[in-house]
């Protein structure tokens, strides 16, 4: 297990491994210089090697929930592994995804990193030999930049993204001083397995789920739990969410050019950590979009280039 050091000229530092492609810890410099660490992490490294969180990882092949492990492609039903024995579901990418997974350092910069992965043809039910590459970039004006490109030598489905928990408070011990905006009009109603039910997408107005303004982590935390919002129709990178810390002012911007956002309170946590430590916004696909005809299509044609953007922008630390 290899570990990266990007730095800026801030002295801002983001720490990656190879194992699972995976964010270790953001440290922000605050006014005084003290490094202020955004997500939540492990105290040893080789905690990672049984992480059952997917703690700070690359999400693959597919992010998300897949309900039945199966979708139909090109009229053959494609059968997946279910490692969602309660529900039958498959749920990142399976028993062994891409954060299970080392990586291949391709490119080693100060402030970037380039990891590349080969996931053989029928991984986990998937077809097709998808070469991915996940590119971390940290610039001078404290954002960290996430970029995910894939290519496939068949028809398959990709949907990645990167799951880190993140906390702006100085002990990381809750998400209750936390304020989070979503700008999103629509949401996926989830049933009790988190997967999408119809009518699969609903307005957010008049219900628990309207983030639009600033809101409370803590008023919402239970009621929420996780959920799925569709905040991008346009296929550009564009501010989705927003994290602001009550106390201190500190705030993460999350922008990106994926259709939808999870956002995750974290409820399930569990030893070494504690349930709702931490806030987790991965943009993505829906879940089981495959299966979902009014989603954004998540099928992967030969040779077709996957290309996705996911920026952290760090402010008033």
């Amino acid at each position: 297990m290899k570990s990266f050091l990007l730095k800026n000229s801030n002295n801002m530092q983001v720490e990656v491994l190879n194992w699972g492609a995976r964010i270790v810890s953001i440290r922000v410099p605050d006014s005084s210089g003290t490094h202020v660490n955004a997500v939540l992490g492990y105290t040893e490294q080789d905690e990672y090697l049984n992480d059952p969180y997917n703690m700070g990882s690359t999400i693959g092949r597919y992010a998300n929930r897949i309900a039945n492990a199966s979708f139909d492609l090109d009229g053959k039903a494609v059968e997946l592994s279910v490692n969602e024995v309660e529900s039958r579901s498959h749920l990142h990418g399976g028993f062994v995804g891409f954060d299970k997974k080392y990586w291949q350092v391709e490119n080693a910069t100060e402030n970037s990193l380039e990891l590349t992965l080969k996931s053989p043809d029928g991984e986990e039910g998937y077809p097709g030999n998808l070469t991915v590459s996940s590119r971390f970039e940290l610039t001078a004006n404290n954002q960290l930049i996430l970029s995910y490109s894939a290519i496939c030598d068949k028809t398959t489905v990709a949907n990645l993204t990167n799951h880190s928990y993140f906390n702006l408070t100085d002990d990381q011990q809750s998400i209750d001083t936390h304020d989070i905006t979503v700008h999103a009009e629509r949401y996926a109603p989830l049933d009790r397995d988190h997967i999408p039910e119809e009518p699969y997408i609903n307005q957010v107005d008049n219900t628990i789920y309207d983030l639009r303004n600033k809101t409370s982590a803590e008023k919402v935390k239970k009621a929420i739990c996780n959920a799925n919002y569709f905040v991008n129709n346009v296929s550009e990178v564009k501010e989705i969410a927003l994290l602001t810390e009550r106390n201190t002012g500190r705030q993460l911007r999350i922008s990106s050019d994926y259709p939808s956002l999870q956002v995750y309170f974290a409820e399930f946590l569990k030893t070494p950590f504690k349930p709702f430590q931490g806030i987790c916004c991965e943009p993505h696909y829906a879940p089981n979009s495959p299966n979902i005809g009014l989603y954004a299509s998540v099928l992967l044609r030969p040779n077709q280039e996957y290309n996705h953007k996911i920026i952290y922008s760090f402010e008033n630390f």
